[in-house]
């Protein structure tokens, strides 16, 4: 049930462009902090949110310094929440046309280490552009899909507050699909920026709860199958090493390899049960 959401909602995020005014926005449900939660720290359930999506659906941690993750939070936010800023506009195409200062403002939100905008990956190149002559940067709108952010059991700190995220499922089951302990601190540049929507930048974001374990890359030599679903292997340092496969297509490509064959593949460890997983070989 939980793969199904994530994907359904993934795809219905890179097909949010379809809207082509202000006015036909996303009618998916807004992130809503609940419980007692300070007035001007409301509107940050939605870089939270944002966070959140980018960390499930691409299974990556917070880090402000890759600039890939720097700019894929970036997008989820700016497709998700940046129509609402009366400095964006829709081009005739249905994208957003974010102004550069406020793709500023927002990443101030998601990263409290901020000092400038990280350069823009090739890799997102085709899912976010920057226009030089508009000092603009156009992307997708975003859709939240079947889940919501609630943000909950928050406690202050001297310079902000540390809270529990979930987002949760919006399906009659209501499934908890991540949890997440969100460190938040006063904006530093919130007396720079006009009419600000955001008073606090997230500082650190770290996984509780729903998260697949991170996947790791690897090259070996294969020196045979165990059984049907365990495969012998030597890695580059010398190591022998057993990892389990349970995919399909991994399954047929190591069945058609000989003894001595070299390959590259993604693995996830489970460090409770010691076992090493194959996800795809390269």
């Amino acid at each position: 049930m939980k793969k199904y959401i994530l994907y359904f909602m993934t795809a219905l995020f890179l097909l949010g462009a379809t809207g082509c005014s202000k006015n036909s926005e996303p009618s998916s449900p807004k992130p809503q902090a609940q419980g007692a939660v300070p007035q001007d720290m409301a509107t940050m359930v939605e870089p939270i949110d944002a966070l959140m999506r980018c960390m499930l659906e691409n299974n990556t941690d917070y880090d402000a310094t890759d600039p890939e993750f720097f700019w894929s939070a970036l997008y989820y936010f700016l497709g998700n929440s940046g129509a609402e800023n009366s400095l964006v506009t829709v081009t005739d195409d249905g994208r957003l046309k974010v102004p550069k200062k406020v793709a500023q403002e927002y990443a101030i939100a998601l990263f409290a280490t901020y000092d400038d905008l990280l350069p823009l990956p090739e890799s997102l190149s085709n899912s976010i552009t920057y226009d030089k002559d508009w000092d603009a940067y156009l992307l997708s709108q975003g859709d939240r899909g079947l889940s919501e952010t609630n943000l909950s059991d928050y406690r202050e700190t001297e310079n902000g507050y540390v809270i529990t995220a979930k987002l949760v499922s919006t399906m009659e089951d209501k499934e908890v699909l991540g949890k997440c302990q969100v460190t938040m601190q006063k904006n530093a540049f919130a007396d720079g920026i006009v009419d600000p929507r955001y008073f606090y930048s997230i500082a650190t974001m770290t996984k509780e709860e729903g998260f697949a374990p991170p996947t790791q890359t690897a090259s070996a030599v294969f020196n045979g199958l165990v059984d049907g679903h365990t495969v012998e292997m030597t890695l580059e340092d010398g190591t022998i090493q057993a990892f389990q496969f349970y995919d399909e297509t991994v399954s047929e490509k190591l069945h058609n390899m000989k003894e001595k064959d070299a390959f590259s593949f993604v693995y996830s460890t489970d460090e409770e049960a010691g076992a090493f997983t194959i996800l795809e070989i390269k």
